[in-house]
């Protein structure tokens, strides 16, 4: 089975090039060859990518290394969440300093466990609900490895059963990152690591059953 709609990634682009498109329009079960999970196992499922990870977690990794400037967008909308955790995260630039490729040490993180992720070299950036103000959203960036973190807001608004456009701009070592046209993140990296130039795109949730649709990777 194909997948991610795209030129070679690993060529450079003008701006505005669209170097990756997945719309996930395949039939139900397993995904395209250039996606792999970890944790529980994401599958395709109406169209759309779908994981129910309500008593779990689950990564979800595009075998695509991406680099310099970058916009990425991509619908995600949750169906339940056991905890009201309501977790919709993901990973960009993510790399291994060792220079292994994620794919070929997708073994050593079979569980998904979170902690096994934050030595690697890239950016998180974690959508959950404000437990303490629902339905409010609580965000996160944070910069690998060491976990640091780089920005944290609450605002905006984390619903199950809503679909948010979410994207991720990095322009040199500025990180904006919009949800639904709303500007939730802008930072400005100087501090704990290098500014990560390239890597991998990977989806990541806990206790949350949701699917992910649309993907669209632009050259800045």
């Amino acid at each position: 089975m194909t997948g991610c709609f795209a030129q070679d990634l690993s060529q450079e682009h003008p701006a505005g090039d669209v170097i990756c498109k997945e719309t996930f329009d395949y039939p139900d079960g397993e995904l395209p060859d250039d996606w792999w999970s970890e944790g529980k196992q994401a599958v395709i499922k109406e169209g759309k990518m779908y994981v129910d990870a309500n008593k779990g977690v689950s990564t979800v990794w595009l075998d695509r290394e991406l680099s310099g400037n970058i916009r990425i967008g991509y619908d995600v909308h949750i169906e339940s969440s056991t905890d009201n955790a309501n977790n919709m995260n993901c990973f960009f630039l993510y790399s291994d300093s060792t220079g292994i490729s994620l794919s070929n040490s997708g073994d050593l993180r079979k569980s998904g466990n979170y902690k096994l992720y934050h030595e690697y070299k890239g950016y998180i950036f974690t959508y959950v609900a404000d437990r303490e103000d629902p339905p409010g959203g609580r965000f996160r960036l944070r910069d690998c490895p060491g976990f640091h973190l780089l920005q944290e807001n609450y605002t905006y608004e984390n619903r199950a059963g809503v679909t948010y456009r979410i994207r991720i701009e990095k322009m040199n070592n500025n990180i904006r990152i919009y949800v639904n046209g709303n500007l939730i993140i802008d930072k400005v990296d100087i501090e704990h690591n290098p500014v990560h130039e390239h890597g991998l795109f990977g989806f990541r949730t806990y206790h949350t059953e949701l699917w992910w649709d649309n993907l669209v990777i632009t050259r800045l």
